[in-house]
């Protein structure tokens, strides 16, 4: 059975398409050489009004330092913590912008 939307329908008969999860997001990077990441699996994933963004860099180790997408503008990013790159790399894609 396919992901349902917030409506109920699935994605593609509620016309909503996976730019459409962007909408609404504030895209404004953090200082500090921050690029936008998303889990690879966010559109299958069963977590409610989770959109899968994170912002990313990586520190002098190779790991990622990561915070999060506000949901609307006037939110601030939050510090999400350290991700080994080896999981994370496997787990987000950085979003072409």
């Amino acid at each position: 059975m396919g992901k349902k939307s917030r409506n109920g329908l699935s994605p593609r008969a509620s016309g909503e398409t996976p730019e459409d999860r962007e909408e609404g997001l504030d895209l404004t990077p953090p200082e500090g050489g921050y690029e936008l990441y998303r889990h690879k699996n966010a559109e299958s994933m069963q977590t409610r009004n989770w959109h899968g963004f994170y912002w990313a860099r990586q520190n002098e180790e190779g790991d990622y330092e990561i915070r999060t997408v506000p949901v609307s503008s006037g939110e601030y990013s939050a510090p999400g913590g350290v991700w080994h790159r080896v999981g994370f790399e496997r787990n987000y894609a950085r979003v072409a912008r």
